[in-house]
């Protein structure tokens, strides 16, 4: 009796944990929910207990913050100054800050922010993949340290976490739709999350449209006549909000034209000046992180004004022109300096800085560096054509148009981190093929049966057997 009661519990026991496996198997998503509600948690008390964002407010910080107290003001007429970084921060600070001063409900909001970054990131893996991948993805999101430090800063970096993997994921909807009305409508929806994107930060412009060209190109899968009614829907949802964050800069500069910034021509000085510090306007100083990081300590004075794009652009062009192979390095360089596992800014000039820098590196081992052996494990199972017709290489195009935009410009990781959502959706992929595999990593096929001896013909006499050999 006691060995059946035994067997009978261990029966039921067992019975219940294959049901719980099965479940998750229809359900995979379940099981991101612990690492899910654990980095909810972690967000919650990194914001309250460890970094206040009101406690951290300097150089872009203060930009936002000053420029959104000013333009909360009844009746203020902008001047240039205002719109040396793209007006969806600063606009979005001012209405929390007509409604709270103190900022308390904008930290909220951020806190907020940061823990939808985790469901955007496995929503994209979800589209592009599957459940099992969108958990996982949702997972390894939560626990990204970049996604809860940045809640902490009054930047735009937090918003941009959210949006661009949320972008890519909604124009994977739209070209995926089942009927042409359907394809429209999410794509319009992606045109507008990307205005938004773009008024946050002017670089995801060619860092989307680059995806989705190479998707429209390249991608297998849906006709060439669905996804370019999604990327002509996107485009033209895309075009009016465009049009009047440039209205607005262009009005607040003068009537100066500007597409949403008029810092653009100064970044370009900054990032093609020779080796720098900082650079030292008539009414500003900025410099590159990443140039301090390598230790440049040249501070020179330019005599005209920062929002002066006019003679900042000819000054750096004329710099670019007078040494075109010093100009080529160092735009070479800020895409290294986007790329590499530096610590960003602001985070490196804190006291979390040991940890930070060592997720940096880790985030290269076990996420960036995965992800590019996923590409090149494609190119030994597909070729070369089948690695640019994978959904894989089009979610990796939206890096090349930061690269773009950091190469004319300057570069540094801190421009890098709305984008790596990518690295973890295609590490994530990495290590599914890697386990899914009999052989760990060697990616060959197992080996075969033998197959059976041929049957000789019965006129054919059998080989006479080989003698026994004596043992000593």
């Amino acid at each position: 009796m006691l060995d059946n009661g035994r067997v009978s519990t261990e029966t039921a026991s067992t019975s219940g944990w294959q049901k719980f496996l099965q479940l998750l198997g229809r359900f995979p998503l379940i099981a991101a929910l612990p690492a899910y509600v654990a980095g909810v948690v972690w967000r919650v008390l990194h914001v309250y207990n460890t970094h206040d964002p009101r406690s951290t407010v300097y150089s872009d910080m203060h930009v936002y913050i000053s420029t959104a107290r000013r333009i909360s003001n009844e009746g203020y007429k902008m001047v240039p100054i205002d719109v040396t970084h793209p007006p969806a921060t600063s606009w979005l600070f001012s209405q929390f800050y007509l409604a709270d001063s103190s900022f308390y409900t904008l930290m909220q909001f951020q806190l907020l922010i940061a823990a939808l970054i985790p469901l955007a990131v496995g929503f994209l893996a979800w589209v592009a993949f599957d459940q099992k991948s969108a958990a996982w993805s949702i997972a390894a999101s939560s626990g990204y340290y970049y996604y809860v430090e940045y809640a902490g800063f009054f930047l735009s970096e937090i918003y941009m976490m959210f949006l661009i993997p949320l972008i890519m994921a909604l124009y994977l909807v739209a070209v995926r739709a089942k009927t042409l009305p359907a394809t429209i409508a999410w794509a319009a929806l992606t045109g507008i999350v990307l205005f938004v994107a773009i008024a946050f930060k002017t670089v995801a412009a060619p860092a989307v449209f680059g995806f989705c060209a190479v998707h429209w190109l390249l991608t297998r899968g849906p006709s060439l006549r669905v996804k370019s009614a999604a990327l002509a829907t996107m485009c033209a949802a895309t075009v009016p909000g465009i049009y009047l964050i440039s209205q607005r800069c262009t009005l607040a500069n003068r009537n100066k034209f500007c597409l949403g910034s008029n810092k653009t021509a100064a970044d370009f000085l900054l990032g093609h000046y020779d080796r720098i510090h900082s650079l030292k306007w008539t009414d500003s100083q900025f410099g590159s992180p990443a140039s301090q990081q390598h230790g440049y300590e040249h501070v020179p004075q330019v005599w005209f004004s920062i929002t002066d794009s006019e003679q900042n652009f000819q000054t750096a062009w004329d710099w670019v022109t007078g040494a075109p192979d010093k100009a080529l390095v160092l735009s070479v360089q800020h895409i290294f300096d986007l790329m590499t596992p530096n610590a960003p800014w602001p985070t490196i000039w804190t006291p979390e800085w040991p940890f930070a820098q060592a997720v940096s590196y880790i985030f290269v081992m076990v996420a960036a560096y995965p992800a590019c052996l996923l590409l090149f494990d494609i190119v030994r199972s597909s070729g070369v054509v089948g690695l640019f017709r994978s959904i894989e290489f089009a979610i990796l195009s939206v890096l090349f148009g930061v690269m773009l935009g950091v190469f004319i410009a300057t570069g540094e990781a801190r421009y890098r981190l709305p984008y790596d959502c990518v690295f973890i959706v295609l590490a994530v992929q990495f290590y599914r093929r890697m386990f899914a595999r009999r052989r760990w990593g060697r990616g060959k096929a197992p080996r075969r049966p033998l197959a059976p001896a041929p049957e000789r013909p019965p006129s054919e006499p059998a080989p006479a057997a080989e003698p026994a050999r004596a043992v000593a």
